[in-house]
């Protein structure tokens, strides 16, 4: 069902582009037949911001930038409004463009999503406005913007709220047992059973979750699950090898697999955590913070555990922000400019240390903005420290249907629910090949 609403969503959006236009993508200056873009807005002119905050706190903090950066400069006033969570942002887009009226100037949507809208036209390069304004576009992290940018280098939208899949263990209990996180595939697999035969509870929880799983896949293998985004590499000799030493430790008991069904597994690893029924889980950066006030005992973090010669990485999340391409140009670069200055390394590091999202800028890191956050969380220290290692996912608009599909066999087969491995992986991987070579 969530596929078949995505479809028509997406057809709605391209149908509405037919009847408008073909995209408006902003020229190169001085580009024969063109006119040239403005990088200034020089009358009064009122946008609006959509985000999916309703958190009260999060949406008075946009409210405050947004006043803050109204009243800094002569022209702009920004509106936000708080639409609802990304599907309804996205319903509302498609809407507002087969009505031809309603668009937002700028609005917050979840990385995912982003090169699906660039592939329909939806959305502006950025580019131009990048090399052209204020930005100082060599300060966001490389990965962040990978992120959102296409195959060929093009970029659709900028990190704002970016979260990535770490590992969350509890410290007090590994001191305890003078085991501590390994950082290596080999040093997790005995440290697991270690830590089983110590407590005679499960070392780590893996999730029924495609975000997740897939960044094991990628630092275990050392490949993406997705190849080429084109056809898969899940027939690779190194993919059928960690599912079968996954499945080796939850048959142990040392692993367990949780998630009632697809992507639904961190409220119950959480509350498992809390009564100490698991030593160590994987979940979302942004709820780091949370996790440590839930506790009673003191929590560590990592970024992830490698396979390969190479230090662990973990894939972009979260929220990106977003220009449509069938705005006037004064409404796309007064986005723009509101975009810039939201995205400043200032703002960056005072919304990283609201939401343990990542800083975008590499100078928020290590900003005094952050200090007091890393003295009463020092796990969150120890994950931002890795912004640099957070990369872009496989560039297949296909790529969370496919990943889901494989998570979906994997976790049968974890389950017990898989009589014939090789069979069933193979239809899978079939099916999987389908949906890239559509998409």
């Amino acid at each position: 069902m969530k596929r078949l609403i995505s479809l028509l969503l997406t057809a709605v959006m391209l149908l509405s582009l037919t009847a408008c236009g073909s995209k408006s993508e902003a020229p190169d200056e001085g580009e024969a037949g063109t006119e040239e873009v403005s990088y200034e807005v020089t009358e009064p002119i009122t946008i609006q911001f959509w985000h999916n905050y309703s958190n009260e706190m999060r949406a008075k903090w946009l409210d405050d930038v947004a006043k803050k950066f109204s009243e800094s400069q002569e022209y702009i006033t920004v509106e936000c409004s708080y639409i609802g969570g990304y599907p309804t942002i996205a319903e509302q887009v498609a809407g507002a463009l087969a009505a031809g009226s309603g668009l937002p100037a700028l609005s917050m949507i979840n990385v995912p999503r982003v090169l699906n809208w660039a592939d329909s036209g939806v959305i502006e390069p950025l580019d131009g406005y990048l090399e052209n304004m204020d930005f100082d576009a060599d300060d966001f992290f490389e990965g962040m913007l990978n992120s959102v940018a296409t195959e060929d280098g093009t970029t659709y939208a900028l990190p704002f709220g970016i979260s990535a899949g770490v590992c969350i263990y509890n410290k007090t209990l590994l001191d305890e047992l003078n085991l501590p996180f390994p950082e290596t595939w080999e040093d997790f697999k005995t440290w697991c059973k270690d830590v089983y035969e110590a407590t005679g509870k499960c070392a780590f929880a893996f999730p029924y979750d495609f975000n997740y799983m897939n960044t094991f896949f990628l630092n275990v293998t050392g490949i993406d699950p997705l190849g080429d985004g084109t056809k898969s590499a899940l027939d690779d000799e190194r993919v059928i090898t960690f599912v079968k030493e996954l499945k080796e430790l939850v048959d142990a008991g040392y692993c367990c697999w949780m998630g009632a069904k697809i992507n639904a597994a961190q409220d119950d690893q959480m509350a498992a955590f809390a009564l100490q029924e698991i030593a160590a889980y994987t979940d979302t950066s942004s709820g780091v913070m949370k996790v440590m006030d839930s506790v009673d005992f003191e929590v560590g973090t990592a970024i992830g555990v490698s396979g390969t010669d190479a230090p662990a990485i973990t894939t972009s999340s979260g929220a990106a922000l977003v220009v449509f391409a069938d705005n006037d140009q004064a409404v796309k670069t007064a986005a723009m400019q509101f975009a810039a200055y939201l995205t400043n390394a200032e703002n960056a590091a005072a919304w990283a240390a609201d939401t343990c999202m990542f800083p975008v800028r590499k100078s928020s890191v290590d900003s005094g903005v952050l200090q007091a956050t890393y003295e009463k969380y020092p796990g969150v220290k120890t994950i931002f420290s890795e912004a640099a290692n957070i990369i872009g996912k496989n560039k297949s608009p296909a790529m969370q249907t496919c990943m889901e599909i494989v998570v979906g066999t994997l976790g049968d087969y974890l389950k017990g629910n898989v009589s014939d491995f090789d069979s069933a992986w193979a239809t899978m991987q079939k099916e999987v090949d389908i949906e890239l070579a559509d998409s």
